[in-house]
């Protein structure tokens, strides 16, 4: 008996012993559970700072523990998002429930509002676009913009297949849940599309940007489960995936693979040009032409333009292209399930988001994130580009919720370095359906 209770304390202490050995994405378990504590009894004594360094804490302990369970367990961590899902699903739901006071989510908004979001997906973007090989760059982007028209096209009609199966009409597919799907999000989307309805029907543009919404929440979350199943699919066939390289080829071809290592002064001026590439972006998005032929040119579209031109024409040191690129590994590695979760808080309506499901919208939304995958899917090998990567890029990026959604479909696809293409989709294809929608409420609600 005596033996027994020695074996079994062993054990427990042995569990004990694995548990505290346990790191969090760098961070000790015992530093985190202190951590962890200053976080409940802050929120629970109204103490915890409201202020961007008690927000970053809140999110920072929020991300890494939520990124870590939820990359660990079996079926969820290979095709349900892993920890990305988790991280954002869980922080919305605590806000939802009330866990995580009010006060302490607009203090993450108002976080988010000030352009956390922003810094990190300018990094993602330079990141990727000056580590590309100039001899791939145009072959690349020109391939990729033709993919993102036929994703316009297939997703469409996925929708409309969806409809039919539904008894809805393909005309207000189209109208009502195709054009909100694929317009880029809500900002540079959803709200001037409504303004367009409101103009050329008369009524309250609010009637039909409430249901756009509802319906693109749906399409995000059916988008963001399918890049997971993509990079499930990645997994057992790699033959499919260039595991976060678009481009056959171009793998073993970066321009950052040289003997060039980065010091901390090249990782800070890979950040300054970072940081200066998205405020000429702006600049030009929202001071010298914020709209080209009456379409709202959104300022991520310029910096992708002009990381394109000073990257194909070599007009960034490489020194400086490794420093940028050293700054996006450190992000995507050390910082992303802490910004997820700051997504999770700040920009998911969890009760919104269970208001909307309806059979019809999920049936729709699901034809048209099927027709985004396909479409690109089927052409890739003509483009020379990765399947897996092609539908993720050009397909659910163009039917997800602009930048959040972005994020969130390539965290749960594991697809980062694709961030960059993703925007060119989620910006350009928004553009696009932007000046389609103008033309098709014009034809068919007039």
């Amino acid at each position: 008996m005596e033996l027994q209770n020695k074996k079994i304390d062993g054990k427990e202490e042995s569990l004990l012993k694995k548990f505290f050995n346990i790191n969090l994405f760098g961070v000790p378990m015992l530093l985190f559970l202190v951590g962890a504590i200053i976080i409940i009894l802050g929120i629970s004594t109204n103490s915890l700072p409201k202020d961007m360094v008690g927000s970053i804490f809140l999110i920072f302990t929020c991300g890494i523990v939520l990124g870590k369970i939820g990359d660990s367990i079996p079926i969820w961590k290979d095709y349900l998002g892993g920890g990305a899902i988790l991280a954002f699903l869980v922080t919305s739901y605590a806000v939802y429930i009330g866990l995580i006071p009010t006060t302490y989510v607009k203090d993450v908004k108002t976080l988010f509002d000030s352009g956390f979001l922003e810094l990190y997906i300018s990094i993602m973007i330079c990141g990727s676009l000056l580590a590309i090989d100039r001899k791939f760059l145009a072959k690349t982007v020109g391939g990729f913009i033709p993919m993102v028209l036929i994703a316009t096209l297939t997703a469409a009609l996925g929708a409309v297949i969806g409809g039919l199966i539904t008894g809805v009409s393909p005309k207000e597919v189209i109208l009502n849940y195709a054009l909100p799907i694929m317009g880029g999000g809500n900002g540079a989307g959803a709200i001037p599309m409504s303004q367009i309805w409101g103009q050329v029907t008369g009524k309250d543009p609010k009637i039909w940007y409430s249901s756009a919404m509802a319906i693109l929440t749906i399409a995000n979350i059916i988008a963001i489960l399918a890049g997971a199943i993509l990079n499930g699919i990645g997994n057992k066939k790699p033959q499919l995936t260039g595991n976060g390289e678009l481009i056959k080829g171009a793998k073993n071809a970066e321009s950052t693979k040289s003997n060039f290592k980065a010091t901390f002064e090249d990782g800070a001026a890979g950040l300054f040009i970072t940081l200066a590439f998205y405020c000429l972006g702006n600049l030009f998005g929202k001071g010298f032409f914020p709209t080209i032929g009456g379409v709202f040119i959104h300022p991520f579209a310029y910096m992708v333009v002009f990381v394109l031109i000073a990257s194909g024409f070599n007009l960034v040191p490489e020194r400086i292209r490794v420093g940028a690129k050293q700054v996006q590994k450190f992000m995507v590695g050390n910082l992303f399930y802490v910004l997820i979760a700051g997504v999770g808080i700040a920009m998911v309506d969890f009760g919104a988001l269970l208001k909307a499901f309806n059979l019809t919208t999920v049936i729709i939304s699901l034809g048209a994130v099927i027709g985004a995958i396909l479409g690109p899917w089927i052409t890739s090998k003509i483009f020379g580009f990765y399947p897996i990567e092609a539908s993720i890029a050009a397909g659910l990026c163009h039917v997800n919720r602009g930048g959040s959604g972005d994020l969130e479909i390539l965290g749960a696809a594991k697809r980062m370095n694709l961030m960059a293409y993703a925007q060119i989709a989620t910006r350009l294809g928004g553009a696009i359906i932007l000046v389609l929608a103008g033309f098709l409420f014009s034809l068919w609600l007039k």
